[in-house]
């Protein structure tokens, strides 16, 4: 009996019978929301200096900007744009692939870029909706406990790994100097409760570049706090590998 292997049989199965995972990705994406962060907002120090504390408090209020609003943005345009993307490439005819009648890539090549962006829907779902746990660990120099946050990512094999390991402070330490962590690894000098001339107390003054901004809260619930910086920490992961 002759086996006609590379003769394409009509008995096998309909694959439209099967959920199709990439399909599957793209649709999770376009109903996940995009995380806000909305821990902080922040004015110069210059601007509230001279005002009253109650006007200092209402020009925060108003005038404050959010910080990281632009990151919020561009993941969403990110977002949108991979789902667009994805799904043109997956779904539509390629000239990349097929021009004029001739296939000008090996099926392997084909299978291997899509499982690139494969890897990069996945991790944008990390960013999306973070993975993590919140565990302590003991320093013996120290001799304080310490808040980690150990998040899960998609690494190059396109498996799910626990690849970060964050500290975001004292185990037991209020939020704000959580916050004071967070803003001294992104390479502010950072002062906590600041007493202005004009008596206003800043949760935080943080500086750059010679340019001083007051911050004020407007999180102070840590798991919350958490999964904002999660995100964000995935967001900066992702951009230094397709952004940047």
């Amino acid at each position: 009996m002759l086996l006609l292997s590379n003769i394409f049989n009509t008995n096998n199965p309909d694959m439209h019978q099967f959920n199709d995972t990439f399909i599957d990705l793209i649709n999770q994406l376009k109903e996940s929301d995009i995380p806000k962060f909305t821990f902080v907002k922040s004015v110069k120090v210059s601007e509230i200096s001279n005002l009253s504390l109650k006007e200092a408090k209402k020009f925060i209020e108003n005038e404050g900007c959010v910080m990281f609003e632009l990151d919020h943005q561009q993941i969403k345009i990110e977002r949108d744009n991979l789902i667009g993307f994805c799904n043109s490439f997956y779904t539509q005819l390629n000239q990349k692939y097929c021009n004029d009648g001739k296939i000008n890539k090996t099926l392997q090549e084909m299978i291997y870029e899509l499982n690139q962006w494969e890897i990069r829907l996945k991790r944008m779902l990390c960013i999306l909706n973070p993975k993590f746990n919140v565990t302590d660990g003991f320093n013996k120099t120290t001799n304080k406990s310490y808040r980690l946050l150990k998040g899960y990512w998609i690494n190059d094999q396109n498996k799910k790994k626990r690849i970060f390991n964050k500290n975001v402070g004292i185990t037991d330490g209020s939020i704000e100097h959580h916050f004071e962590r967070f803003f001294k690894n992104r390479g502010y000098d950072v002062t906590i409760y600041l007493k202005l001339i004009n008596g206003f107390i800043t949760d935080l003054v943080i500086e750059n570049d010679g340019v001083q901004e007051a911050v004020e809260f407007k999180l102070r619930n840590k798991d919350e706090f958490y999964n904002q910086f999660m995100s964000l920490e995935m967001w900066f992961r992702y951009k230094d590998i397709y952004v940047n």
